[in-house]
């Protein structure tokens, strides 16, 4: 009886009763339709995507993730090398198509080096992808005290295509493949191995690699979706986001119950 009086009470809160002449829902369908039409919260800010696959974001701990990456690149120079790029980004994309790799993968210049030829790493990766000397003469490139490709834009592009769909090869998966492109394969397959896992999102990875494709994808978003970049870009979305999902999972439990006794 507790229990029967304790589901009641659940959905009235949800407004399957009501004391007025608007007719209530009947079915557990239209219980959480009900719940879904008077949310006031746009879902728009979940669909947010890497190479046609959604990022699982009502996962806690991969929209916190995704958030730091967007705060990451939400300033002024960002937006003055957005602007100064556009001519290079168009050739980038180009070359990419015609090596069949997705568009997405165009703005790792952004993230490796800023869009700077000229950009040299520690580790001795240089120009727009940052690939190293010896991995940048196995794809082609000239390397040496005169002559650096790397630093040649559509030469360096063509090269790291090659490397792009050699990964896929490999790993069989483009978000993998981002991850592989800043880590190396060998690290990328041995975590999988050893974690039994295939899913980058759920990999235990070291912090640069396990921030990679975040800032990829926050890059892509800002770049293409700036106003849903600027929502994810406050403090309180990702709490928002959680109570929206919260009350999805409400209003299914609730309808599985209607579900039940009405089936009884």
């Amino acid at each position: 009886m507790i229990r029967f009086i304790s589901l009641i009470v659940s959905v009235m809160s949800l407004g399957v009763f009501t004391f007025n002449r608007t007719p209530a829902p009947t079915t557990p369908t239209e219980v959480v339709s009900e719940v879904i039409e008077k949310e006031d919260f746009d879902t728009n800010i979940l669909h947010v995507q890497f190479c046609g696959d959604t990022l699982p974001l009502h996962q806690a701990t991969v929209a916190k993730r995704y958030q730091k990456a967007i705060q990451f690149y939400n300033h002024p120079s960002f937006q003055r090398s957005r602007a100064n790029t556009k001519k290079k980004m168009k050739q980038i994309e180009s070359i990419l198509k015609n090596h069949g790799i997705p568009s997405d993968f165009k703005y790792i210049p952004y993230i490796e080096s800023a869009m700077n030829a000229s950009a040299v790493s520690p580790k001795g990766a240089a120009g727009y992808w940052q690939l190293m000397p010896a991995t940048a003469q196995g794809l082609g490139l000239v390397v040496n005290d005169q002559i650096d490709e790397r630093k040649d834009l559509v030469k360096s592009t063509k090269a790291a295509a090659k490397y792009l769909k050699w990964l896929y090869r490999e790993l069989g998966n483009w978000t993998l493949v981002a991850a592989a492109y800043n880590a190396g394969p060998n690290k990328i397959i041995h975590r999988m191995d050893q974690q039994d896992k295939d899913n980058y999102f759920a990999l235990r990875l070291n912090g640069e690699t396990s921030k990679y494709v975040y800032r990829l994808v926050a890059v892509k978003e800002w770049v293409n979706q700036p106003e849903r970049s600027a929502e994810w870009s406050k403090v309180e979305t990702v709490t928002k986001i959680a109570s929206y999902l919260k009350r999805q999972r409400d209003a299914a439990d609730v309808a599985q119950a209607l579900m039940i006794a009405s089936a009884r």
